[in-house]
């Protein structure tokens, strides 16, 4: 038998680089991971100084829960806020216990900035910033927290010198979350790419306007649904389309929550063994199953679809005919 898997992997970015929309308010697109989700809830801890904290009236997590609400309608979503302004590294890690006890989910840690106009006037060092974030790092981790690192966005430095020589010590910084991010297999929100050097989304020097708060919620977002999709699907089986076959062909939608074999064995009522069109690893993700069951006889058969670990399996029906 011929069959075709094809992976569908990474359908739910909605083009941020490319942000009027966003900055106008347009709704967010749908993650097609957002079907799959094995989570009752979305829970998300934002966590860091004053862009956290939202600053005057202005945040990013009111329109992070609309884009969840909006897309995981089923599930309970929860974005809590913990930042306080002004705070270095070494001070959020000082009340970083007392903020995530007895949490679960994703942990959100947009800091930094303020380190650096230390480390730009001497009062820090980098070695610093980077022992506090990888402490920040492992005490999530050791709460079961799916940690993410948001990159710092730019001052504006146009008119100012000391700006421009903080922006570099930024890049820095920034260079060194990416670094801790690839090293402990976690994830970057970069903020910082985004948002380039485009100020039209700055309220002052550094902290955005309510333009650049819904594009950083759009960013949260995006980055978010990358997690789920490679880390929190559940195992679904689609029932075949279209039943019954049209000439004998079929599809099969199959979504992964991690790698697997997975073997495809297709049944008479009478419970005879009759095709294994499918037995292959399939990655995380969803995959189209393309069967080619022209050589079977027109009727009422039985598929089973189960993995080689033994943790996932289901049984369906299906009508062939010509």
């Amino acid at each position: 038998m011929k069959f075709l898997i094809s992976a569908l992997f990474y359908i739910f970015f909605i083009g941020i680089c490319f942000d009027a929309g966003a900055q106008q308010g347009m709704a967010v697109s749908c993650p097609e991971s957002a079907q799959y989700y094995s989570k009752d809830s979305i829970n998300v801890i934002t966590f860091g100084a004053s862009t956290v904290e939202g600053v005057r009236g202005l945040e990013f997590q009111s329109y992070l829960a609309q884009n969840f609400n909006r897309c995981y309608s089923n599930k309970v979503v929860r974005v809590e806020k913990y930042g306080v302004g002004g705070e270095t590294t070494g001070q959020s890690l000082a009340r970083l216990d007392a903020a995530i006890f007895g949490k679960a989910g994703f942990i959100l840690i947009m800091i930094g900035v303020n380190d650096a106009i230390r480390i730009e006037a001497g009062r820090q060092s980098i070695d610093e910033t980077e022992a506090n974030m990888r402490q920040i790092i492992k005490v999530a981790l050791t709460q079961k927290l799916v940690p993410i690192i948001s990159t710092l966005q730019f001052f504006d430095d146009r008119n100012n010198a000391r700006s421009k020589r903080i922006n570099d010590v930024i890049i820095q910084v920034n260079t060194l979350y990416r670094r801790i991010a690839r090293e402990n297999g976690i994830y970057i929100a970069d903020i910082n790419r985004v948002f380039r050097r485009d100020f039209s989304l700055y309220q002052d020097d550094v902290h955005p306007n309510a333009r650049g708060y819904r594009l950083i919620s759009y960013v949260v977002f995006d980055t978010i649904n990358k997690i789920i999709a490679e880390r929190f699907l559940q195992f679904t089986v689609s029932s075949n389309y279209p039943n019954p076959t049209i000439s004998g062909y079929t599809s099969i939608d199959i979504v992964m929550p991690e790698s697997d074999k997975i073997e495809l064995k297709i049944y008479s009522v009478q419970g005879k063994l009759m095709a294994v069109p499918v037995n292959e690893y399939l990655n995380t993700g969803k995959h189209v199953v393309k069967l080619d069951l022209s050589q079977l006889p027109p009727g009422i058969y039985i598929y089973k679809i189960t993995s080689s670990s033994g943790l996932y399996t289901t049984t369906r029906k299906l009508i062939v005919s010509r």
